[in-house]
């Protein structure tokens, strides 16, 4: 179910070119191309070392690709010809616009929730702290913690502290938003208000990269699925073909065993 009208005419939100990473002589992805648009939920899925998380560090820049191109909003991101100093600055300027929510939730545990949300805004892009507090208050309504300004993290149940962290991404005001396995390491019970938030962000029209292994929000959230393995993408569809009558074999092996 696509909650947004997308502009296919527009440049590419993100773009990727014969993206390939290695570490030694393991080829984690190889030669993958994907487009994403201004506001489409691009949903990945796959087995476990399929090259999903990496692909998403990589547009990050967190894993340094081996070779190809990322563009972001037309821009390369990893473009090796900028001295080091430059090339760091340029990459810090792309993440502030590029937000990212990772499995573990990497929370300030000497902060409160609210200092946590308002610490990037203040101190990377030196906003007015005042503007960033009542901001901050604002996203934490909208992941349901108004409630939790003052606590701290360790007071806080999984699933909440996740949500906390999408508010601390979110606070960056970003273009777009990648989602590494955000609700891998949650209770099953605590799953469900981290995938509501999530929904709530693409209806609102954010443009959102998301490994997961929640078939059902990648059914009836995401705009497309890609069906990685073995570091390259097997097929991709809108979600009502990959989930009802996936072409390639590897998928509907795939599924058939996650779906069982």
């Amino acid at each position: 179910m696509a909650f947004n009208s997308i502009n296919r005419t527009d440049v590419p939100m993100i773009e990727i070119c014969d993206l390939e990473k290695r570490f030694g002589h393991l080829q984690v992805l190889n030669k993958i191309n994907l487009k994403v648009n201004p506001k489409e939920v691009l949903v990945i899925i796959g087995p476990s070392g399929s090259g999903k998380s990496t692909l998403l560090r990589c547009i990050n820049h967190l894993e340094e690709p081996t070779g190809g191109k990322i563009f972001f909003e037309g821009t390369l991101i990893n473009d090796s010809k900028k001295n080091h100093k430059a090339f760091e600055r340029h990459i810090n300027q792309i993440r502030c616009r590029l937000g990212m929510v990772f499995q573990q939730f990497n929370l300030f545990p000497h902060m409160t929730v609210l200092e946590n949300v308002m610490e990037a805004p203040v101190h990377v892009l030196k906003q007015n702290k005042s503007e960033v507090r009542d901001r901050a208050i604002a996203l934490l309504d909208k992941v349901g913690l108004m409630d939790k300004t003052g606590a701290y993290p360790g007071m806080l149940s999984g699933g909440q502290q996740q949500r906390v962290a999408i508010a601390r991404a979110l606070a960056m005001e970003p273009k777009a938003m990648l989602f590494d396995e955000v609700t891998s390491a949650l209770d099953p019970e605590l799953v469900g208000d981290v995938l509501r938030v999530m929904e709530d962000l693409a209806r609102d029209g954010m443009t959102m990269l998301v490994v997961t292994h929640e078939m059902g929000f990648a059914e009836k959230v995401g705009d497309r699925v890609i069906f990685m393995a073995d570091g390259v993408v097997v097929e991709d569809a809108p979600p009502h073909e990959i989930f009802a009558s996936p072409k390639e074999k590897r998928t509907k092996l795939f599924l058939a065993e996650v779906l069982k």
